[in-house]
């Protein structure tokens, strides 16, 4: 099965292809409660930006707090369900690339929750967003991660397929992951009585020294790394991580 190709994978694609099934699939696949906790409680109530906002699945939930939320997304799609669900507008929205433009705050709160970051598959474009990120934070702003920990990231295979039942489809993850590249590719495929839907997706990962690294050079410094939401401490086997970094200059 061909896994989209580069030259018809865009920023926009995995949004606009999960789009339909996101809030379905993924409503709690992080700790929604945990999130919103600390980001209100760190944003002190002032202007949160989210980076790959989605369907609103974080910033509702944030912006319902009275806090100025602000949201980024490269998907038509996902922005058009999120505005059905904020009738009332709460969160503004901007549809855009996080490595080419981000609003101009300057914002208290910057943070890309649940692997959002790795949907960045080119190493300029993670390099460009921190960039921006790092000219757009407050003062005493912090911009935050949230992602998994690659454990033995070169020892993994490099295919695999993994598959999954719902009430009325199943669900098969297949992916290739790129050796030279560190790319991993993958397709979703939805199989139904009324046939299949293909959803392509694609991330590169990066190990949590790895951002560092790509943060400071960007001007940014790791001031705090937990395991989760709830803080909770980050050790040699944990794997997640809720990564906290602050302008280099503050």
């Amino acid at each position: 099965m061909e896994l989209s190709n580069s030259v018809n994978y865009l920023s926009s694609t995995y949004g606009d292809a999960f789009a339909d099934v996101y809030d379905d699939w993924y409503q709690q696949v992080t700790d929604v409660k945990g999130t919103v906790s600390l980001i209100s409680r760190l944003s002190q109530g002032l202007d949160v930006l989210e980076l790959g906002v989605g369907t609103g699945r974080l910033a509702l939930p944030i912006a319902s707090k009275g806090i100025p939320t602000t949201g980024v997304d490269s998907s038509p799609e996902m922005l058009r369900r999120l505005r059905a669900r904020d009738s009332s507008g709460v969160v503004k929205l901007h549809l855009a690339n996080m490595s080419n433009w981000l609003p101009a705050g300057p914002f208290k709160i910057i943070f890309c929750a649940y692997n959002t970051f790795f949907n960045l598959v080119d190493p300029a474009e993670q390099e460009q967003c921190l960039q921006l990120v790092s000219n757009r934070l407050a003062p005493d702003g912090l911009f935050i991660v949230e992602a998994f920990v690659p454990s033995n990231y070169s020892l993994l295979p490099t295919r695999g397929v993994e598959f999954r039942h719902l009430k009325d489809a199943t669900v098969l993850n297949i992916t290739i992951r790129e050796k030279v590249s560190g790319i991993v590719r993958g397709q979703s495929v939805e199989l139904s009585e009324s046939g299949a839907v293909l959803r392509p997706w694609r991330i590169l990962i990066k190990t949590p020294d790895e951002l560092d690294q790509i943060a400071a050079r960007q001007g940014l410094k790791l001031v705090e790394r937990w395991q989760d939401w709830h803080q909770s401490a980050f050790t040699s086997t944990s794997d997640h991580h809720v990564s906290v970094y602050a302008s280099a200059n503050s």
